[in-house]
Formats: structure tokens, sequence, C-alpha cells
């Protein structure tokens, strides 16, 4: 199957094979995302050495996989390496033959897939590595060393802002994100489903943009049906993935959980504070789950700027992960196996629904940019909910922008055109009036909808500066 998408995130690791210094280059993001995908597709035919950590393994575990590994390139000591650093001596020795595979342009290309898994407790994994690449990686121009992982938040920590042996060493970074409507789009397209616009939405109100889970699907089948085998059945295979997702990406700990199953009650998100206060957890390890939450992606943290003192709140972003704490989690009084059966717990679904709609919308911000006109100026985007207590008002999206507009956007997700009522539109202008009151906001405020299925004739229509549909979403 040919890459889909990624097509800057190919163009970097290409321009590193071609670059005339070696390289270290670091390939993160959640699991499920297609990071091993991606660089099998661009470089399988010249890895001079491929290794993968093993997952849970201990350290002996893990030499001798990669003796096995260096067995296969090459290398003719049999014995199982007492340590990492004379794993890495036997690797350089490899590297040095001239039978080595080189690529196009004349690079050795080593790619350490799982890097996170080889380092194992009381390892000398990091070191060795650290000490092997200043000896010998950095001194030679031909070398590009690709190491990839899961982990996000360990690869940042230890890696990317590693003030050790590996400080400042990454020449390349690249955080693979999950996929756009468009690359969706052009995925199911290859795969043969035939599915509509809004079919692709709705797939991604569920799975997010993950091409793992696109690639489990049926493609002569419905959405209900896959949505059903793969996550709602009895022993269906995504039904744990969440569980999967967190041991994989961050660490086995019950702190992550907590915390997202917290933020799952808050449609635009809580203060951090509050969030710390009411699960009881010490705020050094609270702030470090906070952060790895963040640095995954799965957790959005924003300063609330128009209240005094400017808190910090927190917002569960992830589709998959809203989707598994509304429907799949275990601590949920009702379970259904067939997704039928949430559709017609209509105020269960029609929020979950609406809310997921509006995430996606700030995953898609740069393509709402565009349709506004307005992808040159800079912009700040969040969600707003009004202090009051009585009469409040919250906004799906507010976009604040530099040249003295700012977009005050509904998001809504319906089956047929919205229809905006005379009661609506008053709706909208208290919004606009509470939120101008009590942020003080002095630019010229101007209402969008973003509407699935457009809006309905013209009625009340006339305060409203754009309409967004669907189709501006896949730009």
């Amino acid at each position: 199957m040919k890459i889909i998408g990624r097509k800057s995130e190919k163009n970097e690791l290409e321009r590193c094979e071609k670059s005339s210094k070696p390289e270290l280059v670091c390939v993160y993001g959640r699991r499920r995302v297609g990071k091993t995908y991606l660089i099998e597709q661009t470089f399988s035919d010249y890895f001079a050495f491929r290794a993968t950590g093993v997952e849970g393994g201990k350290t002996r575990d893990q030499l001798i996989s990669f003796n096995q590994r260096l067995k296969e390139y090459g290398d003719e000591e049999r014995n199982i390496p007492k340590n990492w650093f004379e794993a890495f001596s036997r690797l350089d020795a490899i590297l040095k033959k001239n039978s080595v595979r080189k690529s196009a342009h004349g690079k050795k290309i080593v790619f350490f897939d799982e890097f996170p898994w080889f380092v194992t407790a009381k390892s000398d994994f990091l070191m060795a590595f650290g000490e092997f690449w200043n000896r010998c990686g950095s001194a030679n121009q031909d070398y590009m060393f690709i190491i990839c992982g899961s982990a996000t938040s360990w690869i940042i920590n230890n890696v990317i802002e590693n003030t050790g042996s590996l400080y400042d060493r990454v020449t390349c970074q690249i955080f693979l994100k999950p996929f756009s409507l468009k690359e969706t789009e052009a995925l199911f397209k290859d795969l043969g489903f035939g599915w509509s616009r809004k079919q692709i939405i709705d797939c991604q109100l569920v799975f997010g943009g993950l091409p793992y889970f696109f690639s489990l699907m049926n493609s002569n089948e419905s959405l209900t049906w896959n949505i059903n085998k793969l996550c709602l059945e009895d022993h269906a295979l995504l039904q744990n993935e969440s569980k999967k997702l967190l041991e994989a990406t961050l660490k086995e700990s019950p702190v992550y959980n907590q915390i997202m199953e917290y933020l799952s009650q808050f449609q635009y998100g809580t203060l951090k504070s509050a969030c710390r206060n009411c699960l009881n957890i010490p705020a050094g390890t609270f702030t470090r789950a906070v952060e790895d939450l963040i640095k995954c992606g799965y957790v959005h943290e924003y300063k609330d700027v128009y209240v005094k003192g400017q808190p910090l709140k927190l917002q569960l972003v992830d589709p998959f992960l809203l989707f598994h704490y509304k429907f799949l989690s275990a601590e949920k009084a009702k379970r259904y196996t067939d997704f039928n059966d949430y559709r017609s717990d209509t105020g269960r679904y029609t929020n979950w629904r609406g809310h997921a709609f509006e995430i996606l919308c700030m995953y898609h911000i740069d393509q709402i940019k565009k349709a506004l006109g307005i992808s040159g100026v800079r912009t700040t985007e969040y969600q707003w909910t009004s202090a009051a207590i009585k009469d409040g008002a919250q906004i799906d999206l507010v976009i604040d922008r530099d040249d003295g507009i700012t977009n005050i956007c509904e998001a809504k997700y319906t089956d047929t055109p919205f229809s905006i009522s005379e009661s609506y539109e008053a709706d909208m202008l208290n919004k606009i009036k509470t939120f101008k009151e009590e942020t003080g906001n002095t630019n010229a405020l101007k209402i969008v909808m973003i509407s699935v299925s457009g809006i309905a004739g013209t009625d009340h229509t006339d305060h409203i500066s754009k309409v967004l549909t669907l189709d501006d979403l896949f730009e």
C-alpha cells in the first residue's frame, strides 16, 4: 500500500537521507498513528541495520533479540553481548564493513523501532547509545539513525530534551499527528470504502484519525457494523485499546486514567486546580502526569485569559479516548453492544456527538482559517464558558485574530440542514453580549456557523458573517 498523506514528514526524512552530515532523526507520536509504516515505506530497501525493542522484556531479553539482529546483518560473533556497550561496539563493526547496505545517496540508515522499550530498569542502554553516537555517529557523515517510539512523553524527556550525553544531538524531530479528514478520505478511497464525507466525519468522531484503526475496518460493511465489531461486541479487538494506549504511550499508572476519566465529564474543560483537588493527587505526581498527557496530545492545557490570574484549564481532546470514557469505560452504568442502542439514548448520544464534533473542528483549525480567508493571520483559538451561573453562555470555538476581529464560531452537527429559529438567533446575540461584557474584548465580533449539513433558509441569519460546511473541513 502506498503512503497516504504524510507529504511533509516524508520530505523531511528524504532531506535527511540526502544531507552531507550525520543525522539523528526522532520520529514520535501516539500508538497506532503510523510511525513505523512511514519509515518502512520510505526506507525499507535501504536499512543498514534495524532492531525493535521487546515490549516488557528485561535487559537480557533485549540483548538476546538485538544479538539476533546483529547476526542477521553480518555479525560473526555468536555470543550474546554482555552489555549494551559491547552491543553497540559490534554494531559499529557491521557499519564499517564494505558490504553494508547504503541508501540511494550513500547513507547508512539504522532504524531503532520502539526505542523506549530497549531502556529497561537499571539498563545501560541509553548511556551506551549516547556514548556510541558521540564517538561514532556524529563523526560519520554517512550515518543516519532513526529512533522511533510511541512513548511520546518518554521520547521528549529522555531524547529530545536530554540534558546528558544526548543533549542537542537530535538533528530532526518529526511528531506524527493523526490523519486529517482529507487524508482519511484519501485512505478510504484507496481502501475501496466508497463512503460519503459525512460518513467519514462520523468515523473520525469515534476513531480519531488513526490509520491503523481504519485498516482494521471492513470496507464492505457500515460504520455501525464496524464500531460494533471493533469496540462493542464481547472480546472486540479494540475494547481494551485505551488501556494499551496509555501503557504504550506513557507508563502503567492509575493516575493517568483518573485524570482523563475526570476530564471526560467537562465538555469545555475544567480548572487544572479543581481537577487536582477533586482527585486528591499529590501535587508533584499530578503535575508530571498532566505534562505527560499534554505531550502525548491527549489533553489540551490553556489559559483562561479573561479571568483574573489567568488560571489554567485542562480539556480531554483525543477523540478515541473521549469515545472510550463516554461509552466503553467500566465505570459507566449503561453499556450496550450495539451502537444503534447508543443512538436511541438520544441525550447521551447527542451530547457526545456535539462535543466530539467541536473537538474535530479544533483539530482542523487550519482548514477553518483557510475557509475564512485568514490563513496568514495570527490567531489564538479556544472554547469559552461564561463565569455566570445564571444566564451564562458557552461558545464552541473562539478565534481571536490579530487583525482586530474575533470569530465566534457555532459548531453544529445535525443530519439535516440546521434551522436557525428566532430564539436561537436571540441566544447567539446573548452569547456575544455576555462574551463582550465578561471578557472586555474590544475586537469586532463576527458569528461563524460551522454546520455539517449547512443551514436551512435565510431567516434569522442577518448576524451570521460566514457559514462553513463539511466540505470546508476537508480542504
